[in-house]
């Protein structure tokens, strides 16, 4: 999830649990517990990508582990404020927040490790996308009104309380929506005899309306796109080739162990010279205007040999390849059902 809804929920917490005790502090030292399990940033970084798919979410956002680092730190919080709030309160608060954050990742499609160290295994329920403004700026606006009601506890109590509220009530939402866009996308599988193996559903960036469905097969990947509000539009499936035998002639055996970790069964891979392109379909399409492979599928990682050393990077989108201002009216089209 991005960063600014982990700290306004965390602010939230913070001023829900400690206000009452220790004022506005509370909402400050919210924002930063709720914000912690992303301090692996810190080590992982954004540019090696092999760091940042296996260490980020990994082992701050474990269940387990942040059980174990909430203990020490309530107890130092519950010191440096002179006992104002008991030990239980403290801790609760540090799990409330911690454990927050783990299981609002949890809903995105990126994967979280929630169980280390048990299991590597990349947890996802598909339900949120990794930002949702409608999710988000109802709570900014909440919180950041409740900040500046510095004398009257009670007021931003309330407003608090309220963004929280409001959290749930739309993640409750986000799991209606999956269940109406599961039941469509099954039905159009059906209908239209796609041969997938494994299908996700995920919203696409920015909202909860427009949806879209990942299906793979052992040589497939199948995608398309649907709004909410016009369940009557057929889905448009776009199918490109695997080419998995491109993954097992690669010389980078590793990252390719890591790459179909991450994302299979959902990976394409398509040379590019002596790189090798590897595409995580599971996060959709970049750029919905496009069907080609590599103009639709605009972020990847790519493979190769320097100097008899393997390398690994990363192509993202960036205004180069991206008309962000088009992207953006292109969305807004499609979630109202003008165009699939």
């Amino acid at each position: 999830m991005d960063s600014l809804s982990h700290i306004v929920i965390g602010a939230a917490i913070g001023e829900t649990f400690l206000g009452k005790k220790i004022g506005r502090w509370g909402m400050l030292l919210g924002a930063i517990a709720k914000s912690a399990p992303d301090f692996d940033l810190f080590y992982t970084g954004l540019s090696d990508p092999r760091a940042y798919m296996c260490e980020h979410r990994a082992h701050t956002h474990s269940l387990f582990i942040e059980a174990l680092y909430a203990i020490p730190i309530a107890w130092l919080l519950v010191k440096l404020f002179k006992e104002k709030v008991s030990f239980k309160r403290m801790l609760l608060f540090m799990l409330a927040c911690l454990w927050g954050h783990s299981l609002l990742d949890w809903c995105t499609n990126f994967g979280t490790q929630l169980l280390l160290p048990f299991t590597n295994e990349n947890y996802s329920l598909n339900n949120l996308a990794i930002v949702d403004l409608l999710f988000t700026i109802p709570m900014f606006i909440l919180v950041l009104t409740a900040v500046f009601h510095r004398k009257n506890g009670a007021r931003r109590n309330k407003l608090a309380q309220a963004s929280l509220i409001y959290c749930f009530v739309y993640l409750g939402l986000t799991f209606f929506n999956k269940a109406q866009a599961e039941n469509i996308v099954q039905a159009s599988i059906e209908k239209n005899n796609i041969p997938v193996t494994a299908h996700i559903t995920n919203p696409t960036m920015l909202n909860n309306i427009l949806w879209y469905s990942v299906g793979s097969n052992d040589s497939t990947v199948f995608i398309g796109e649907f709004s909410l509000l016009h369940k009557q539009n057929p889905i448009t499936w776009h199918s490109y080739p695997r080419n998995q035998h491109l993954m097992q002639q690669c010389k980078s055996k590793k990252d390719i162990a890591i790459l179909k970790w991450f994302g299979d069964p959902y990976t394409i891979a398509q040379t590019n010279g002596d790189t090798l392109n590897m595409y995580a379909v599971k996060f959709g399409r970049t750029n919905m205007l496009e069907n080609e492979l590599k103009k639709t599928f605009v972020f990847h990682y790519k493979l190769y040999q320097k100097n008899g050393k393997e390398m690994m990077g990363m192509e993202e989108a960036n205004e180069k390849n991206m008309d962000f201002k088009k992207n953006f009216s292109d969305l807004w089209e499609r979630i109202c059902g003008r165009r699939n």
